[in-house]
């Protein structure tokens, strides 16, 4: 009897997408707060089973995205690839670094861009002052957008229907006793920035720390990222300090606006 091998079936479409959606989610877990972690862990920030956890790991590892040392997994250089055209490329990432950066020396303060991911706010421009010891975010960091300015705003241009799948899925983790920590005093919040057109945070990513946002609009209107300032919550009063860096901010979100629009 001879008996003949029959070619390897190929996954169906539905299953790759499955195992691409897990590997994101996997990579998408390793953050500043958790650079490595064991398998038990990054399955329990994805959500997923411990075995596809490990598969996915595994796949990873032979792929040179994310290495093992111990029990401990942690991404690689090469996972840097995965973004690098995005930051390199993207019209709205390039605008919004020479934006921030001018608004930088407008204040002499950490100013930064960020855009809305679920519940987060992902920074995708950032300065530093040279010599100031405070360093305000960093391009990638990822913070909840309820707790933040530059979260507000984005949840400010979200439609209805949006905002309220957003809404759904955040948990409003207290962060410092300002922190914003129910959904009736989030959307209370979100009104009054719609009705503003900006958005103020006073300790309540983290205290002694204050934040001013607005929103960047893209030619129909529609908010398409935010930009903000850092300061240390001085006696100055929030009033008397929104005031002040408002119009240098409007200015910074023109021009990023104009940036990244093809001529």
């Amino acid at each position: 009897m001879t008996i003949t091998s029959e070619p390897a079936l190929r996954p169906p479409a539905e299953q790759s997408v499955r195992t691409l959606a897990r590997g994101l989610s996997v990579l998408s877990v390793f953050d500043h707060g958790n650079p490595s972690m064991r398998a038990a862990d990054v399955a329990a920030r994805t959500g997923l089973n411990r075995a596809a956890t490990a598969r996915v790991l595994r796949t990873l590892v032979q792929l040179g995205y994310v290495r093992c040392r111990g029990e401990k997994f942690a991404l690689t250089h090469q996972a840097l690839e995965l973004g690098y055209g995005y930051l390199s490329g993207s019209p709205l990432v390039l605008a919004s670094r020479e934006g921030v950066e001018w608004l930088t020396g407008e204040f002499e303060e950490p100013c930064t861009a960020g855009v809305l991911a679920d519940g987060d706010v992902i920074c995708i421009a950032a300065t530093r002052v040279p010599g100031m010891i405070r360093a305000g975010l960093t391009v990638g960091a990822r913070i909840p957008a309820h707790a933040s300015s530059m979260g507000k705003v984005l949840m400010a241009g979200l439609s209805e229907d949006e905002f309220r799948a957003v809404l759904a899925g955040s948990q409003f983790s207290r962060l410092t006793e300002q922190t914003i920590d129910s959904t009736e005093r989030f959307r209370l919040e979100i009104e009054q920035v719609r009705r503003q057109g900006y958005a103020v945070n006073d300790s309540e990513l983290q205290s002694g720390h204050r934040t001013v946002s607005v929103p960047v609009r893209d030619a129909a209107g529609a908010v398409i990222a935010a930009v903000g300032v850092n300061m240390l919550a001085t006696p100055d009063t929030l009033h008397a300090a929104t005031a002040a860096h408002l119009p240098p901010l409007r200015r910074a979100a023109e021009r990023i606006a104009e940036g990244c629009t093809p001529v």
